[in-house]
């Protein structure tokens, strides 16, 4: 089978789900050119996403040398170093996460790099009964690259390095300490082979994505291939309220659980939300920190400039209310008033989610009809 024959069966596998969320019909246009979409496609899959990638898979090698050297001889100020290279290697991967499509989806990688949502605990069971028994296993990369996506990647490495009970058994270098740092280091050694791979697979997809044409059997059109970059933009930002806001958030306020927040061991709930709506702008604006070019992203199909100011006002407003608020959830969620501003967040979240349907899924003529979003 050829390489891109594969990207939008995988792309489409992955994301299907019993959940489908109706997008606005958008309004009439005058079509829009196929060789219209070609451009952004290049843009985003070519210029911008590589050295995102490059830097993710350089953050994960420091985070794997970082832990090597902390655990030949542990103490507080390795940890303290390890901890740190996690946050910056979790920044980039939180910015990247929403780009749900190609080799980044392929064969379940980013559950592998990141399970969660973990709905039924499944994590928490198996680090108990792994903790138990010490599998020798665990501490091989190999081996570990075989093992239960639940044991490996950020929140496997987050409950070695952040969870307190584990503090004092990591430093001292107890039994437990020991296996823990030789598991936490085989975690990070396996993330640097998954995002290697990752990384060295995305030309050849971006290449299928930029040749889409009557050739292609996954891509028959340059609009059909930018379909993804919006489903991307779309659904990132309904994983964002319904997930990473509304699971903690509950039913109401007596049902909040900061426990159920993404990231929540490592305090970085709400950081994770910061960088995932830097990654998704970077869809619709087409400049994601020093990679790209401001306007060559979907913005380049917006034919109002009203329209695309509104939309980007609308987007700073909510990173805005983040930049105001704490990283965790458990720290908000401790002020008086901080479930209503978690639930006033979400509805920003949610305003933009129908920008986004409405203004740009109908300026881009990518919206319309049904998207699924992965609720696992």
């Amino acid at each position: 089978m050829s390489l891109h024959f594969c990207w939008r069966t995988t792309c489409l596998l992955t994301t299907a789900a019993a959940l489908f969320i109706s997008i606005a019909a958008p309004k009439a246009h005058a079509d829009i050119p196929d060789e219209n979409y070609q451009p952004i496609l290049e843009h985003l899959l070519i210029t911008v996403m590589p050295p995102k990638l490059d830097a993710l898979h350089g953050a994960t090698s420091d985070l794997a040398d970082t832990l090597e050297d902390f655990c030949s001889g542990p103490d507080e100020d390795g940890l303290a170093d390890a901890r740190g290279d996690f946050h910056t290697a979790m920044d980039i991967w939180q910015e990247i996460q929403p780009w749900r499509m190609g080799p980044l989806v392929a064969n379940g990688r980013d559950q592998h790099i990141e399970y969660w949502p973990d709905k039924h605990g499944t994590a928490t069971r198996q680090f108990r009964k792994l903790m138990f028994n010490k599998p020798a296993a665990f501490t091989d990369p190999v081996k570990l690259s075989e093992a239960s996506a639940a044991l490996q990647g950020f929140p496997a490495l987050e409950e070695v390095l952040f969870d307190d009970a584990h503090s004092n058994a990591l430093t001292t270098a107890s039994e437990d300490g020991v296996f823990l740092c030789q598991y936490g280091s085989a975690i990070a050694t396996n993330l640097v082979t998954i995002i290697g791979e990752l990384r060295d697979e995305w030309p050849g997809f971006a290449e299928a994505m930029r040749n889409a044409g009557p050739d292609s059997m996954d891509y028959p059109t340059a609009k059909f291939a930018a379909t993804d970059l919006y489903r991307a933009l779309h659904e990132g930002l309904l994983i964002i309220s319904a997930q990473k806001l509304g699971r903690p958030l509950g039913d109401g306020q007596k049902d909040a659980k900061a426990s159920q927040a993404e990231s929540e061991t490592s305090k970085r709930s709400l950081r994770n939300i910061t960088h995932n709506l830097i990654g998704l702008l970077a869809i619709y604006d087409g400049k994601w920190g020093d990679a790209g070019e401001e306007g060559k992203g979907l913005a380049a199909l917006i034919d109002s400039s009203l329209l695309d100011r509104s939309f980007r006002l609308n987007w700073q407003t909510v990173q805005d209310t983040l930049a105001d608020l704490p990283p965790s959830v458990t720290e908000i969620l401790d002020q008086p008033d901080g479930y209503q501003k978690l639930v006033d967040l979400q509805g920003q979240i949610d305003f933009l989610t129908t920008l986004v349907e409405n203004d740009v899924g109908g300026n881009t003529q990518l919206g319309g009809g049904f998207n699924a979003l992965d609720g696992d």
